[in-house]
């Protein structure tokens, strides 16, 4: 990566690194190379992780008395790859990807996946950098702020369970959760529920917890027969 692309991405950032190795490294496509210390798909998995956790605490701390279920469909609103693909759009910083040979840079990051990988493995680059998760948490906070104009109240949203609970009630409706899947360490669990009325599956969510994963399942179900 030249020097001039790394002042300018920097500029774009709002953060200078003293490893610039391990900048170009989150602007790394696996294209380029397989070695997992030196694309970005590792730096990727940990600013996955930083991300749910400071978007999580920061839903805490807007909303102090909010059910599980809200934060956790809330926060999985704002950590999807559709606004983390427009924050890398509103930063300019898609076209310092570094490809594989062969490869088109314009083509690769068109895609949604990308662009949201791209943010997370910054996100997980300067956290290494500075080794300070503030640095992390005010870059994320900062490129997300519309996401924390205190616009959103918990008692917006209401609890998908208890809600989806009563339309099954009123029309004798046989509701049924099915954990289909657990994936992540000990201390980083995600949790996949599957929804079901009457034996149809009507809902699918993946949280951190069992609870939080019924929720976002409920919510989806909801969202099925309401639009019916």
């Amino acid at each position: 990566m030249k020097s001039n692309d790394i002042v300018t991405i920097e500029k774009k950032l709002g953060y200078a690194f003293k490893n610039k190795a391990l900048l170009e490294r989150a602007f790394t496509h696996s294209s380029v190379t397989r070695d997992a210390q030196k694309n970005y798909e590792s730096l990727e998995f940990l600013g996955d992780s930083i991300l749910d956790f400071v978007v999580a605490k920061r839903l805490m701390e807007e909303n102090p008395d909010a059910h599980e279920g809200a934060l956790t469909h809330r926060r999985a609103e704002i950590v999807s790859q559709e606004p983390l693909e427009k924050a890398v759009d509103r930063l300019g910083i898609a076209a310092f990807l570094i490809v594989g040979k062969g490869e088109n840079v314009d083509n690769i990051t068109l895609h949604t996946k990308v662009k949201s990988n791209m943010f997370e493995a910054v996100v997980g680059a300067i956290y290494l950098d500075s080794g300070s998760m503030d640095e992390a948490e005010r870059f994320i906070l900062s490129k997300l702020r519309d996401h924390f104009d205190g616009s959103y109240k918990h008692g917006d949203s209401k609890d998908f369970k208890t809600e989806l609970n009563e339309y099954a009630s009123k029309r004798k409706i046989k509701v049924k959760y099915r954990l289909v899947e657990q994936t992540g360490a000990s201390h980083d669990p995600r949790f996949t529920v599957e929804v079901s009325l009457d034996g149809k599956a009507m809902g699918k969510g993946t949280a951190s917890s069992k609870k939080g994963a019924e929720q976002l399942a409920a919510s989806e179900a909801i969202a099925s027969v309401n639009a019916k």
